[in-house]
């Protein structure tokens, strides 16, 4: 039964840096709603935002979350923490910490859910064979770059259908585990950008504790908007890409062919992707020819990335910090 778990959501505000505020204010007001129409559970939610005091003007978090979820209206028990210093895994670790709901759940700031999502989200945990659970996360579609990021980024295209079926990974920025697996696994403690989730998701397949996917939780992502976002976020993926395969090595090296390799594969998926899903996002001919063209530069930023992580692990970081 939905109403006889209690749970928490912890809200990290790092990705607010790179998309418009309002794609926050619409997360918020969208949760406020989902909490406002969910059976009452045994004990008031416990919703936790959490930021750095370093890098985020804790008088706008305040602002906008009483101007949009409105604390004292809604059917919630709410907190903004401030940390020292802490990035995007470590404020959700942090915040699965401070809260004691039976599941723990992590929304980003700048996934906007449907309607039906928190609903769906902990009707899943009805099986006993569900330990942790992650939503549908799919691209916004908007103009013609967010029509690109689509057909062929991390995102799968917004999903069809509806149920419950066997994953092999989760987006942390739409995800929920009972409290016993996450506290025994939690997301690594890395100095990389986001892949974290990765290495999360491997320890949570080798304990088979059971990984599914709700295609009723859909949630709408932003696209890397801005060129030196864009830029960034490419770069860094490959350095993540390197580090995280470093990790799984057993002798704890990734050559150059792998990267290579892997920029290959990548292509050659995004343009079968492209491919398959440019009706859907209603694309034509010369519209997936752009698109591929995107794809083209954002996976050989990816790849560049990862060479130079190579050859200078902790040099990126240091000239484009993110």
């Amino acid at each position: 039964m939905i109403g006889a778990r209690t749970f928490s959501i912890s809200i990290e505000w790092e990705n607010a840096r790179f998309a418009e505020l309002e794609r926050t204010r619409r997360m918020l007001r969208r949760l406020r709603q989902e909490l406002i129409e969910l059976p009452p559970p045994p004990e008031p939610p416990q919703i936790v935002v959490l930021y750095d005091r370093f890098t985020i003007d804790g008088a706008l978090v305040e602002r906008v979350v009483e101007e949009e979820f409105r604390p004292a209206a809604t059917p919630a028990d709410l907190r903004i923490v401030a940390s020292d210093h802490l990035r995007y895994y470590q404020q959700k670790n942090l915040g699965a910490a401070t809260t004691t709901g039976e599941i723990v759940m992590f929304l980003d700031c700048d996934v906007v859910p449907e309607p039906g999502w928190l609903a769906a989200m902990l009707a899943a945990f009805d099986d006993p064979a569900v330990g942790v659970v992650g939503g549908e996360t799919y691209v916004e579609l908007g103009g013609f770059f967010s029509r690109a990021f689509a057909l062929f980024w991390l995102f799968s295209l917004r999903p069809e259908g509806s149920g419950l079926a066997r994953a092999t990974f989760f987006h942390a920025n739409n995800v929920a585990f009972r409290r016993e697996i996450f506290a025994a696994h939690g997301f690594p403690d890395m100095p990389i950008y986001r892949g974290q989730c990765t290495l999360l998701g491997d320890a949570i397949a080798a304990a088979q504790v059971g990984l599914f996917r709700s295609r009723d939780a859909r949630a709408a992502h932003p696209y890397p908007a801005t060129p030196g976002y864009f830029i960034a976020r490419a770069l860094h993926a490959g350095r993540d890409w390197v580090m995280v395969q470093s990790a799984r090595a057993q002798d704890g090296h990734v050559r150059l062919r792998a990267v290579l390799t892997d920029y290959r594969q990548r292509l050659r998926d995004a343009r079968q992707r492209i491919g398959l899903g440019r009706a859907a996002v209603k694309v034509g001919p010369v519209g997936a020819a752009a698109a591929m063209g995107v794809a083209f530069v954002y996976l050989s930023l990816q790849a560049a990335g990862g060479a130079l992580t190579l050859a200078r692990p902790n040099l990126l970081p240091r000239l484009i910090p993110i």
